[in-house]
């Protein structure tokens, strides 16, 4: 898939001229065939990128299908793609989220340089690993998460997308939220993940590469939600 991209994608001339660089991902519907269909973006980088994205995933090949209890089944699925130019464009500024408070800015760790100065890969052979596994990470971010006050007496629950590098040393930065829910439940979600151990690294052409990784937090209640005093 990574070389597909690759081969196919055309990086617009007036977004390399503009220096616009930015993640782009799409939802999608795998079919029993195996056919891409229903598009859905949910993180914009720039009309022009996005328009290429899109563009990009209309011209993959079928997919192989998703099975279900031995049952070809229809599917969504997803899509990173980071648009990166060479290393020598522009530094842009560090723009905060208006949402993000100061704790989670500090858990976010975001690091411009690690942008500028390295390549960061979406897609590699073997996707970086928590060191426990799945079942690890859930329970990590489950013993961790502290459910905010005001988001939990307004009963306020759902699926967080963030995302986050992995760094060819293991290392977690540049946290941010993709699809947000609520601004205290979002601060919390690069909290938690800002408190995450070293990760082990991702492998492309047997070596370790830097990899931008999307990960979903579910928040639920499991109690009656606390009134408001």
């Amino acid at each position: 898939m990574h070389r597909f991209i690759s081969n196919t994608l055309s990086y617009p001339a007036d977004a390399a001229d503009r220096e616009i660089q930015g993640l782009v991902v799409y939802t999608f519907v795998v079919e029993k065939d195996g056919t891409l269909s229903n598009f859905n973006i949910i993180h914009r980088a720039d009309p022009l990128l996005d328009a290429e994205a899109l563009r990009i995933l209309q011209l993959m090949p079928p997919w192989r299908p998703a099975r279900h209890k031995g049952e070809i089944v229809r599917a969504e699925s997803y899509v990173p793609m980071y648009f990166k130019l060479n290393k020598q464009a522009r530094r842009a500024p560090v723009r905060t989220r208006p949402s993000e408070s100061a704790t989670a800015r500090a858990y976010a760790k975001t690091d411009p340089e690690i942008m500028e100065q390295n390549e960061i890969l979406t897609i590699v052979d073997q996707m970086p690993r928590y060191v426990y596994g799945e079942q690890g990470l859930a329970e990590f971010i489950a013993h961790n998460i502290r459910y905010p006050k005001e988001a939990r007496q307004q009963g306020i629950e759902g699926r967080i997308l963030c995302s986050f590098i992995v760094g060819s040393d293991g290392s977690i930065s540049n946290i941010e939220v993709v699809e947000g829910l609520h601004p205290q439940l979002d601060n919390e979600a690069i909290r938690v993940l800002g408190l995450m151990p070293r990760w082990e690294p991702g492998l492309n052409d047997g070596e370790k590469v830097n990899v931008k990784c999307l990960l979903p937090i579910d928040f639920t209640i499991d109690e009656e939600p606390i009134p408001a005093v």
